[in-house]
């Protein structure tokens, strides 16, 4: 078994977890044996993503080419909303679209690129699709007004100033991006020997975080990675409300995200499971006021104890809380998680 430490993946913000979840999920779909995931022991853990027979030239290779292949002018990140525009079909929070013939079409060409997926069994990019979730033509307001950003996941932080999305401005720069490099450059990335941000020119306000941590330059695997980690985290469509997300827990499109670590290697089927559970949630709401969680998570002291209980049995030694802020406009908010506090789980 072969470690590969993300050197310079704090724990503190959510962009290194995802990155890891993302590393994960890539390695194990381009066909890596065996691949696991951990953290370092110690005062200042780091991420670890663990496989056989993987050199570094291996792993960096497997993402530059899973990013290729999104590159591709027939991929489905390059699939834009209507001929000859740049907006892409597939972004889950796009401009409203006010008629039934406009949603017939929306619908019909999101399907055929589903059906497209399914009969090459491209795991993967359906579950990161399905984890994003799509604008919702189900939902409206009291008003009548439809509220399509309703059936979008919360961890889909581009802001939506001047028409920009999620996969046209993010998905497809990343992938040119990362697709150019060598596979020295994305595994020096990854490790953190280098830092490259090539969509954000190194600028110190550069969005290539997409939420996942402050404004700065990030070194565009690292970021690529981090999107895909996205599609560990399933949502729940709701006909009543915002989609449930798993791993976030408020009202509004403020809230928290949680995350757990845990001792040992795990499968990304394990961790799934983790990140989806009620335990985790309702361990996380610990110390908060009911008001801001959203849901019913302030159970009596025995189910916040077996939750408790139940996640130190897999491994889980903290769970990280991020908070989630707004900046900017309210017509444009910039919603960013900020840095996580660190809930023990304790001796069982």
């Amino acid at each position: 078994m072969t470690d590969f430490v993300l050197a310079t993946a704090d724990p503190t913000t959510m962009l290194s977890h995802l990155a890891l979840y993302g590393l994960a999920a890539i390695a194990e779909d381009e066909g890596l044996d065996d691949v696991r995931l951990s953290w370092t022991s110690g005062m200042t853990p780091r991420p670890v993503l663990s496989t056989t027979q993987a050199t570094e030239e291996t792993l960096g290779e497997t993402v530059r080419r899973h990013a290729a292949r999104r590159d591709a002018p027939d991929s489905w990140p390059r699939r834009p909303l209507t001929d000859g525009e740049n907006r892409a079909l597939m972004s889950p929070r796009i401009s409203v679209i006010p008629e039934r013939d406009g949603w017939r079409t929306l619908q019909d060409r999101r399907h055929q690129v589903l059906d497209q997926l399914t009969d090459s069994r491209a795991l993967l990019d359906l579950r990161l699709l399905a984890a994003l979730g799509e604008p919702s033509y189900w939902r409206r307001n009291k008003q009548g007004q439809r509220l399509q950003d309703d059936g979008a996941s919360r961890l889909e932080m581009q802001p939506r100033n001047q028409g920009s999305e999620f996969v046209g401005n993010r998905i497809r720069p990343l992938a040119t991006a990362v697709a150019a490099r060598t596979a020295t450059g994305v595994i020096d990335g990854l490790l953190g020997r280098s830092n490259r941000d090539e969509i954000g020119k190194d600028q110190p306000a550069s969005r290539t975080p997409t939420g996942f941590a402050a404004p700065g330059p990030t070194d565009n695997a690292l970021a690529w990675c981090a999107l895909w980690g996205i599609s560990q985290f399933p949502i729940a469509h709701r006909t009543t409300g915002f989609a449930t997300t798993s791993g976030h827990i408020g009202r509004g499109t403020a809230g928290y995200f949680l995350v757990p670590v845990w001792q040992g290697r795990w499968r990304t089927a394990r961790h799934r499971t983790v990140l989806a559970s009620r335990h985790l949630a309702r361990f996380a709401a610990t110390g908060l006021d009911p008001k801001e969680t959203g849901r019913n998570l302030h159970d009596d002291t025995a189910r916040r104890e077996s939750a408790r209980e139940w996640l130190a049995s897999r491994g889980v030694t903290t769970v990280i809380r991020f908070p989630v802020h707004r900046f900017g406009s309210d017509s444009a908010p910039e919603r960013r998680a900020m840095l996580g506090d660190f809930l023990r789980i304790g001796h069982r």
